[in-house]
């Protein structure tokens, strides 16, 4: 018995061991390593490439691009537009790559240099980057802006602008249809928690936001790290350190993930071949990196997903002479929501669809009888943002309690987007005569949810 003890420990080591094997973090290296410099804020957007370089303590910050050709990048340029007596950092290309975002203490006008970060931005046009322009003062503060990444119309950014919710912060602003910006207003937590956060970003598919903290439960950390939460409709999940050996106990920031989906790159302060204190360029399998977080990195969206299921079925209970629940149902419906409904008539199969505005009309209509209807067995496939759903219902009159009137063989899609989980299609149909009964997790008027 001891022996057999013995080999499952070292088993599951070996096994433990493998898998943490999988998260293998490899410098990266843009154009000639120059140990007196470091670099950061690394993005790559399809064939460009665009990150900063600096002295120590970030002065004398440029940004440096690249562009991919027959499979390999191209010595690192400056951009055309900078200015040695001037401070450009933090860049971000937008998901065309047209529009670069940046921070730079260049004067609005004069020769002084402000002695602060703003915000500003340049695009391609005509085959070459514009001028740059400086953001709206809307966005600006006195202090240091950094960080900031333009997602359409939404640009987030880092400020220790006065009155934050900690001594470095991430906002968010909203570009408005006359060109202004709104009022940039703090994330709260699970993002703004601790002293100092910054550099948020968005994965490619918008499903996760990473970003640096120094929030920590000891006191023995200092510098910060990097952490990742899931993104589900307006708000996010808990926030997940990143494990080692991503996170080090040096300073992890600047991340991004490259919009191929293949790396996590971001900048760390540990060891290397540069001097001490000065970051490089690393990165990480990003699809290894979830898979090594697991279902934690899909916790808060799988939970909403399970309700929202449950919630489309609660939406048809009606009491005698009442509608079923519109209201309820119409922000689980997406704009390109189709509807499809099954039934047998005169001995063949009829099938009818509506979109969802046609469906929810339908359901002004009142009951005679009173409608109870109870999922009783759900069979769920999901990958990532996309979920397949296979639910057996049964719809009772007059009794929540009493026999089944008739029993649904239902499949529906679902699609995880800025709203949270929507439902994309349904296809409800009854079991049909003759044929097996559906399968069923719970006992009869057993519901789930």
């Amino acid at each position: 018995m001891q022996n057999r003890l013995l080999v499952t420990s070292l088993l599951l080591a070996l096994s433990a061991s493998a898998h943490a094997a999988e998260l293998l973090v490899e410098p990266v290296q843009a154009g000639p390593a120059d140990p007196s410099l470091q670099s950061y804020n690394l993005q790559e957007q399809r064939e460009l490439r665009v990150f900063a370089r600096s002295a120590a303590g970030f002065k004398r910050s440029q940004i440096f691009w690249q562009r991919r050709v027959n499979g390999e990048w191209s010595d690192p340029q400056v951009l055309p537009f900078s200015d040695p007596r001037w401070r450009d950092s933090d860049p971000h290309l937008s998901g065309d790559g047209k529009t670069l975002t940046f921070v730079s203490d260049r004067p609005v006008e004069g020769e002084k240099a402000l002695g602060q970060l703003d915000i500003h931005e340049s695009r391609w046009t005509d085959g070459q980057w514009s001028a740059p322009q400086r953001l709206a003062e809307a966005v600006q503060s006195p202090g240091f802006e950094l960080g900031p990444e333009r997602y359409g119309e939404r640009l987030y950014f880092g400020s220790d602008r006065p009155g934050g919710p900690g001594r470095l912060a991430v906002y968010q602003s909203e570009r408005l249809a006359d060109g202004t910006y709104s009022v940039p207003v703090a994330l709260q937590a699970p993002i703004n928690v601790g002293l100092s956060n910054s550099d948020f970003t968005l994965s490619p598919d918008g499903r996760y936001a990473l970003w640096w903290s120094d929030r920590s439960e000891t006191q023995a950390k200092q510098d910060g790290d990097l952490f990742l939460a899931e993104r589900v409709g307006a708000g996010f999940g808990p926030a997940i350190r990143l494990p080692a050996p991503v996170n080090s106990p040096s300073f992890e920031f600047t991340p991004s993930v490259s919009s191929d989906g293949r790396w996590l790159i971001f900048a760390s302060t540990r060891p290397g071949q540069h001097a001490a204190g000065l970051s490089q360029l690393y990165r990480v399998s990003w699809p290894a990196l979830l898979a090594e977080l697991g279902s934690r990195a899909e916790t808060q969206s799988q939970a909403q997903l399970e309700q929202r299921i449950s919630d489309l079925w609660r939406t048809f209970n009606s009491k005698a002479g009442g509608a079923p629940d519109a209201e309820l149902l119409r922000p689980l419906l997406h704009p390109q929501t189709r509807i499809w409904g099954q039934r047998l008539r005169d001995a063949s199969l009829d099938v009818r669809s509506w979109s969802g505005p046609e469906f929810l009309a339908t359901l002004k209509e009142p009951t005679p009888k009173a409608v109870f209807e109870c999922e009783v067995h759900r069979e769920l496939r999901r990958h990532g943002a996309h979920a397949q759903v296979y639910s057996v219902v049964e719809t009772r009159y007059d009794s929540a309690e009493g026999p089944a009137a008739f029993t649904g063989v239902n499949s529906s899609q679902w699609q995880l987007g800025s709203q949270g989980w929507q439902l994309l299609s349904l296809h409800y149909a009854t079991e049909l005569p003759g044929q097996a009964p559906a399968s069923r997790t719970r006992r009869s008027g057993d519901c789930l949810g």
